[in-house]
């Protein structure tokens, strides 16, 4: 924290101005997203836009609550002002000096002379909100790669992956089997036998951590040269000592030798020294000629050799011997067996050395390749992480490219909040360091940092305080400004000065982490009552004595609680009145899932309901085996035995008896066969989620699901509607029944993978909560009990060592700090890495602890363990410093000797009965989506007479377009030839959607950027589509020779564009005429269909009877929503029209692109629907937004603009059409427009 304490500001809400860089430290519970959410309000009312601000936090959860939270505090202030309206300047100052609320206090005073404006300001906020960014830092990358991939240099396009963890432990295993075919076989033996070896999985942990410090210094290990000579030399030594060299030793080992009685009696208890030499030496050389030199292996024989020499710590060994004379001694110590022995012990312990070493830097090998791979396989697969996304980026802001590319997201976005920066990795902060606290351009923006170093707890996923500390440092030395919020909103006042005081004993917690002091803040709390008494003792020592279970007296405690509520004597004095302590203001808390376990358990023996947080993948359930099988059974229905799997499980509920009589029947499974059959049709002709609904219906899944009465019920119908949904979302990623089915079968197969997708509450998820102390970070209960508050900390799996070293800045030229990883190993490291290491563990810890302590608003019961009151972890690191803490708030808790019988509450719980209604008795079909393209079934003019397959796929904006299965240069011999672009220009889907967007984001009058909007959407979106076009200019000789080919295209493509812009499209009106404010661009809709059956058939018969003839539509009666986008919506005198832009190639020659051929082209592709649709939509929208709205006044019609065929010349490429009012209204009421009044707002 900055020293310079008189710069800390305390009321950022206040005092912050949007300009440089500011850091706001919020301790826990001190109301941050209060802080966050009231910023944000200035921000937005004051400086910027929603679509200029980026903010970002730790988890999606958190961001969606913030962003709930910003549109409330925006609502909020505008009813403020709203309220302030008719008030003067001075009334208005008045009133904001006696504001209560910060935020409020600060805007009005602020606007008080513009309170209209604010008012209208924060209306087009609201508006406006939904272009406000609130996300993770993982998805804001991804949004800058895809949003400014061109600027970026990334144009590749790749899917986020969840197969993340199975490319990892590929790449391990296929590296890993390099590395042991390129190693000598004796090595992999040695290596293998003595278990340093180890399986894939082993170190696949390892990898994967060292991963997510990918920024980090990997200390290189050095590969050991492995032999065994020496050792097999030793042995081959000791086998031929002479008998001489046993008979010289006598007067040692003998019990009667002269030296016998000088040995240490403590080291060799039990005549063991007489042992050893008697029989352990014996049988070594016994073993040595039988076993040569793989007698290493065999720990137990070697054993005695160890003991002459090492202790029971494995510490070499002082003395042999009592005190004596050093002559007697060194004649032992010198005499040729005994330096044999001690030969063999060293060449041992040398190849045990190498062994772990090579174990070690195999490890280290396998970090640093799976790190140099991992991009390369991603991208073979066209996938990546959001890990690799953040590296990604990184390196496309390095250099001067990468800067001018940082400079233009700054300049877009010239303010961001980066919320729980704790928690942030030197990654994503590298990334934000370029583009907003660059040394040259940190002026021209603001950044605003907002966490609390006490709460960085997960170092574990790649969090690291260094990180912290740097970037915090880095804001000093650019006059950064501090602010630090030091109220706790949380917790009621007694216990704010109990924790803090504690946390005062010790205020260093490691890692340049200060505790500061805090103080208890303005939030109501009500009184917690307990036997009379006011909020007593809200911090309880809870000491459990020696062999007693912790975990039942937590339950106990727990039971003794509700009773005392249940009798009225534990309660909240709330302004309504009472309200009695229930289970679910109790929350246990623990580091690890064990204790909970075992509280869970008692808990549930005592009746007391529990609340426990998912652990486990919902793929990870048996209901999820039994959807594997149906599914496998669907798609191979004729298949017996995976029928009968399927017959068994939970969704048809056969028993084994059942299945057998079913067997002996006549018709046996034909049945049920002819029935999956069933259903596979469906799935294969129309989707997943309509077949699965049949099957569901049809077989009454729901009900035999739940036919029983168990206590999982309501879990097995949570988690199957779970799956049905995951099946539907990912259907439409899947195409094809087959890659949907592959999919769901590897998320089963391996569930611990799929955490992304854990099981979802319940409804009756109500009880004492139970989670972990990372699980409960950001929550608050009522009363906390904390287990094992005093326990010792122990790292069982040590993998990665972690210390720091000094280098010099290149930037900076000054020694900073940066962080060194290492594979643990205690015998390699040095002993200050190792320190530095147990330092940073230590340091987490104490801030574990400290989040733990401030989840309570009531009372935390603190269970320790330690009898002897010695230790110095956890909570006792700060309550045994010095003399033993006393506070007025504090105290011990009551232990109790026995269990707490029940006590019932006097009132009684009203009940309340549920009487399911009955199912429908007609087919039900999901509330689906619909749009032209999946409606409409689109003909070539060789198809004009054929019925084509049914849609499937997900709509782009050309996707209706269609090109002919034959050239017609042919036919458009002897006419008027069209450009040579409008003729070459690629066809197909991509072609179309590069055109739509191109005129999307184009000014009509002004074509000073056309050049560059053309570039850059060739090489952001369609580099494919550009290359082909590329080929095809290459094949041209009538190129001027100076001019590049790229420069051609753009040049003849931007002539094209003029010639559509100034093609007149109904009477004299062609597009160059509108103004930007004239026309929308892409103009969305969401179109609510009628609640009963869509008939498609009526929409056929309709424009049968007005001459419009198409292809038969395809079956949607399942549609309830009709969404799409219209490519151009436009105003001209007065009336409103829609334009769609086509690619659709029609011929060489302009003739081919007449009134008539287009009209027939539109019958061939179904475009009379579209356009139709389109006006409907249009209609429905200024009904409700167009004062005095008159449908013959204000609806024009539809034009279709066929872009290859429009070259300036009236009659060509183009169609207008526009219906008969009674068409519009009568298809509108097909479609199940129902009429509601209008809501009239004025234009504007």
């Amino acid at each position: 924290m900055n020293k310079n304490k008189t710069s800390i500001s305390t009321t950022p809400i206040h005092d912050i101005d949007f300009s440089g860089l500011h850091w706001i430290e919020a301790s826990a519970g001190s109301g941050k997203t209060f802080t966050l959410s009231s910023l944000m309000v200035r921000i937005l009312l004051e400086q910027y836009l929603p679509r200029q601000v980026i903010a970002t936090t730790f988890t999606r959860a958190a961001a969606a609550e913030l962003k709930t939270r910003i549109r409330k505090r925006l609502q909020e202030s505008q009813r403020f002002f709203d309220a302030r309206r008719s008030f003067t300047e001075q009334e208005n100052q008045v009133f904001a000096q006696q504001c209560s609320d910060p935020l409020q206090a600060k805007i009005l005073g602020q606007f008080a002379h513009q309170v209209g404006y604010a008012c209208e300001r924060l209306k087009l906020v609201v508006d406006q909100l939904d272009e406000l960014f609130v996300g993770t830092l993982d998805s804001f990358s991804q949004k800058l790669l895809r949003e400014f991939a061109f600027e970026s240099g990334k144009i590749e396009h790749a899917e986020i992956t969840d197969q993340a963890k199975q490319y990892t432990r590929q790449l391990v295993h296929d590296i890993l089997r390099e590395w042991i075919q390129a190693q000598p076989q004796q090595l992999i033996d040695w290596l293998y036998i003595s278990g340093e070896l180890g399986r894939v999985d082993s170190y696949v942990e390892v990898v994967e951590k060292s991963l997510n410090f990918s920024n980090a210094q990997f200390k290189s290990v050095d590969v050991p040269t492995f032999s065994i000579v020496e050792f097999e030399s030793a042995l081959n030594q000791f086998v031929s000592t002479p008998s001489q060299h046993w008979e010289e030793l006598q007067d040692y080992y003998l019990l009667d030798g002269a030296y016998y009685k000088l040995i240490n009696k403590k080291a060799f208890a039990s005549d063991r020294f007489h042992g050893i030499f008697t029989t352990g030496l014996p049988r070594i050389i016994q073993q040595i000629r039988t076993q040569g030199v793989h007698l290493y292996f065999d720990q137990r024989i070697l054993k005695d050799i160890e003991v002459l020499f090492l202790d029971s710590k494995g510490k070499p060994r002082t003395s042999i011997f009592n005190k004596c004379d050093q002559h007697i001694q060194d004649s032992f110590y010198q005499h040729p067996m005994i330096v044999s022995l001690k030969n063999i012990l060293e060449t041992k312990l040398k190849i045990q050395k190498d062994l772990k070493q090579f174990n070690t830097s195999l490890q280290f090998y396998l970090c640093q390749e799976v790190k140099k791979r991992l991009p390369q396989l991603l991208q073979q697969h066209g996938e990546t992480t959001f890990s690799q996304q953040i590296r990604t980026l990184a390196e496309a802001l390095q250099g001067e490219q990468g800067q001018k590319f940082a400079a233009f997201v700054q300049n877009r976005y010239p303010l961001i909040l980066v919320d729980e920066f704790q928690d942030t990795n030197q990654d994503q902060d590298d990334m934000l360091a370029s583009i907003w606290r660059h040394p040259q351009r940190y002026g021209q923006s603001c950044m605003i940092m907002v966490g609390d170093r006490k709460q960085a707890i997960y170092g574990f996923r790649g969090g690291d305080m260094l990180t912290f500390i740097k970037a915090h440092q880095d804001v000093q030395q650019k006059a950064g400004k501090f602010y630090q919020l030091i109220h706790n909103q949380r917790s009621i006042q007694p216990l704010v000065e109990v924790v803090d005081a504690l946390f005062q004993r010790q205020p260093d917690f490691g890692e340049q982490v200060i505790y500061y002091p805090v103080q208890a803040g303005h939030r109501p709390h009500p009184a917690l009552i307990d036997h009379a008494q006011e909020n007593p003792q809200p911090l309880r020592w809870l000491s459990i004595p020696e062999k007693q279970p912790a975990h039942e007296q937590v339950a106990w405690q727990i039971r003794q609680l509700l009773n005392q509520s249940a009798q009225g004597q534990l309660y909240f004095a709330e302004s309504s009145g009472s309200r009695a302590l229930i289970a679910d203001d109790i929350a246990v808390l623990s580091k690890n899932h064990d204790g909970l376990d075992q509280v869970q358990h008692v808990l549930e023996r005592l009746n007391i309901r529990v609340n426990r947080p998912a652990k486990r993948s919902v793929f990870d359930s048996q209901i999820a085996k039994d959807v594997a099988a149906v599914l496998t059974a669907i798609l191979e229905p004729y298949h017996e035995a995976k029928l009968k799997r399927a017959l068994l499980s939970r969704l048809f509920g056969l028993t084994l008896k059942q299945l057998v009589d079913l067997q002996a029947q006549a018709d046996g499974l034909s049945q049920y066969i002819l029935e999956f059959d069933h259903v596979r049709e469906l799935w294969l002709a129309r989707n997943f989620l309509t077949a699965w609904q049949y099957l569901l219906q049809r077989f009454a899944v729901w009900q035999t699901v739940v036919a029983s009465q168990s206590r999982d019920n309501e879990r097995v119908v949570v988690n199957l509607r779970h799956l049905t949904e995951l099946l539907s979302q990912h259907s439409g990623q899947y195409q094809g029944a087959q890659n949907l089915y592959h999919w769901y079968m590897t998320q089963v197969q391996k569930p611990s993978d799929r955490e992304w997708e854990l099981e979802r509450k319940l409804s009756t998820a109500a009880g004492v909560q139970l989670m972990t102390i990372h699980q409960s970070k950001g929550l608050e209960f009522k009363i906390v009990f904390l287990l094992n508050a005093d326990g010792k900390h122990s790292e069982p799996n040590k993998q990665l060592n972690f210390s720091t070293v000094e280098q010099l800045n290149p930037q900076t030229q000054q020694l900073e700090a940066q962080r060194v990883i290492a594979i643990h190993d205690k015998d390699n490291l040095p002993q200050t890495d190792l320190d530095q290491h147990q330092l940073r563990l230590e340091a987490e810890q104490h801030r574990l602890w400290y989040v733990a302590l401030t989840r309570a608003s009531y009372r935390v019961y603190a269970v320790l363990q330690d009898h002897k009151g010695t230790s110095t972890t956890g909570l006792a690191f700060w309550k045994n410093q010095a003399e033993a803490f006393q506070h007025p708030a504090s105290g011990e808790a009551v232990f109790l000797t026995e269990c707490p019988k029940p006590i019932v509450s006097a009132t009684p719980e009203t009940v309340t009965e549920l009487q399911a209604l009955p199912l429908p008795q007609k087919r039900f079909y999901p509330r689906v989506r619909t749009s032209f393209t999946g409606l409409a079934q689109h003909l070539s003019r060789q198809q004009a007479k054929d019925l084509l397959a049914e849609y499937s796929g997900e709509q782009q904006a050309a996707e209706d377009e269609w090109q002919p299965l034959i050239p017609m240069t042919a036919l458009s011999q002897g006419r008027d030839k069209l450009p040579w672009i409008q003729r070459q220009f690629p066809q197909g889907t991509h072609a179309g959607n590069f055109l739509h967007g191109i005129f999307e984001h184009l000014d009509f009058q002004q074509n000073d950027s056309w050049h560059y909007e053309i570039r850059r959407r060739f090489k952001n979106d369609d580099i494919y589509l550009w290359q082909q076009l590329l080929e095809r200019y290459q094949q041209r000789s009538d190129l001027h020779v100076e001019t590049t080919l790229e420069d051609c295209a753009v040049a003849e493509i931007q002539q094209w564009l003029t010639q559509i812009l100034t093609t007149p499209i109904h009477g004299d009106f062609y597009l160059q005429q509108l103004e930007p404010a004239q026309h929308l661009a892409e103009f969305p809709f969401f179109m609510a269909l009628s609640d009963q059956v869509f008939a498609v058939q009526r929409l056929h018969t309709l424009f049968k009877e007005y001459g419009l003839y198409m292809p038969e539509f395809n079956p949607a009666e399942s549609a309830r929503y009709l969404n799409g986008a219209i490519d151009l919506v436009y105003e001209h005198q007065g009336c409103f029209y829609i334009a769609d832009y086509k690619s659709n190639y029609l011929g060489d020659s302009l003739q081919d692109y007449s009134a008539l051929g287009i009209q027939q082209n539109m019958s061939q592709s179904s475009y009379w629907l579209q356009a139709s649709i389109y006006l409907v939509a249009l209609h429905r929208y200024l009904q409700t937004r167009l004062e005095n709205y008159a449908i013959e006044q204000h609806l024009g019609g539809a034009s279709y603009l066929y872009l290859r065929g429009m070259s300036a010349q009236a009659g060509f490429g183009s169609y207008y059409w526009r219906p008969e009012p009674e068409f519009i209204l009568r298809l509108d009421a097909i479609l199940g427009y129902t009429h509601v009044q209008n809501r009239v707002q004025k234009s504007a």
